[in-house]
């Protein structure tokens, strides 16, 4: 049974997805935006109703092997075509409303995070393509190579956690389902919206029944039964067997700059420190330099200063907002009490804006640039806003600073340090020259490729 709103105005119903099939339980649960309201009603499967996905995704595994190459991909195509043309005509203005409220996103920037996923969408042959072990799509069909061993899953089943920071981390499921892996969705509290948006128009496109199923906030029947786990970050259940698990996207992407790069190199870094409204794993959240690191502060605090707090209906509105008191006040406490040991908050001297924002019933955290010591624990550590810390360290420790990173950007020209950062295994990425602030594209390795983690390379004699 669909449960119907509570409020005057329409509040989405969010079904669980079994298979091809949208179904409601007994255990709908209302959602909470970031102003208290109810935005909308989510299905949440049983244990039982867990297992019938299960099922269904393991019976779907030949369908998805008899697709042709070409259809199979174009399928991709008309799916983020519909979700595209959706957003354009506003049929989906009540999802997107109800997603920016209980993410705490503006919702310009919400609906552009989606798109960017659609984009993404059309050459997903291409990102798939560039992971496989002879650089085309085929051999995820066939499981044979140029090689002289087979390349196939290491599962039958994979289950992806998808957390609720920004819409385009659902990208990362869409390589599971594009390597014809059966596809487990569990998605995070505040946004089982994206992925029910994508999986309708996926449906129907013509993807096979039973190929993705999503199930929403608890998933602990996915957990014992999937055969392989892809998890956001570093904390996980307890109950996951960590030999089937692949964590990503943790970030701490940092910056260092061996002189001052000059106004637009401020500008820029500023732009990458407030992509994906500071939720992304790319964002830069620390910057290292062995120069003035109060100059380097006040010069970024100044970029940072031209993204105010606005309401999230704003069309000019980048910075997110905390739905969750108890997030709000965590986050705060972590900035508050580096400032009480001794940081410089240089925002603060700069704006007179306080850290602690509300606006209209919601919760903002003011973009900060703090100034801090390099043993300070946040300079490891990213937080779900634009926030970045700015350190002075000796010349010959950058690299060391800069290590268990994701991206390290380096702004200038220092041909020694750039080979260290590259030498560093810690340091998944490395960005200079002209492409310092590369964003974030799939055809990159990242933290290694998904189909390292999905798939195997295994010998069979005779071949």
């Amino acid at each position: 049974m669909q449960p119907s709103s509570t409020t005057g105005q329409r509040a989405p119903a969010v079904p669980s997805w079994v298979g091809a099939e949208p179904t409601w339980s007994a255990r709908p649960a209302e959602l909470l935006g970031c102003r208290g309201e109810v935005v909308a009603t989510v299905d949440h499967a049983s244990r039982l109703v867990q297992q019938r996905m299960v099922n269904r995704a393991r019976a779907s595994a030949p369908a998805l092997q008899s697709i042709a190459d070409d259809e199979w991909f174009a399928l991709f195509r008309r799916a983020a075509e519909t979700v595209r043309q959706r957003i354009e005509s506003g049929a989906l203005d009540a999802e997107l409303a109800a997603l920016a409220s209980a993410c705490g996103l503006p919702v310009r920037r919400a609906t552009r995070g989606i798109l960017a996923v659609v984009d993404q969408m059309l050459y997903l042959d291409k990102i798939m393509a560039v992971q496989s072990p002879d650089g085309t799509t085929t051999a995820y069909r066939t499981g044979r190579t140029r090689h002289g061993w087979s390349w196939l899953p290491a599962g039958r089943t994979a289950m992806v956690r998808v957390p609720a920071n920004f819409p385009t981390i659902a990208i990362e499921w869409l390589q599971v389902l594009a390597s014809r892996r059966p596809t487990l969705i569990s998605t995070a509290r505040h946004d089982p919206f994206v992925a029910a948006i994508f999986v309708e128009a996926l449906y129907e496109a013509g993807l096979p029944a039973g190929a993705v199923s999503i199930c929403h906030d608890s998933a602990e029947t996915f957990h014992r039964l999937a055969d392989q786990v892809v998890w956001p970050g570093e904390q996980y259940p307890p109950g996951l067997d960590p030999t089937k698990l692949k964590l990503y996207h943790f970030g701490r992407s940092k910056a260092v700059l061996p002189q001052d790069p000059g106004d637009d190199a401020w500008a820029r870094l500023a732009r990458l420190a407030f992509q994906g409204c500071g939720r992304l794993c790319t964002n830069v959240s620390s910057i290292a330099v062995p120069w003035s690191a109060h100059e380097a502060a006040e010069r970024l605090a100044a970029k940072f200063a031209n993204f105010p707090v606005l309401p999230l209906a704003d069309p000019l509105a980048n910075v997110p907002a905390f739905t969750d008191l108890d997030d709000w006040n965590y986050v705060a406490g972590l900035v508050e009490r580096e400032i009480a040991a001794g940081a410089q908050d240089v925002t603060a001297q700069l704006t007179d804006v306080p850290l602690r924002v509300e606006l209209d019933g919601t919760r903002f955290l003011r973009p900060t640039v703090l100034l801090v010591k390099p043993d300070s624990h946040l300079v490891r550590l990213e937080l779900p806003f634009p926030f970045v810390t700015v350190t002075e360290v000796p010349r010959e420790e950058l690299a060391h600073t800069c290590r268990q990173s994701l991206i390290v950007s380096l702004v200038g020209e220092d041909a020694e340090l750039l080979d260290e950062l590259v030498a560093e295994p810690s340091i998944s990425k490395v960005f200079h020259g002209e492409q310092f602030d590369r964003g974030y594209d799939p055809i990159d390795p990242q933290e290694g490729y998904l189909a390292d983690f999905l798939f195997q390379k295994k010998l069979v004699l005779p071949n």
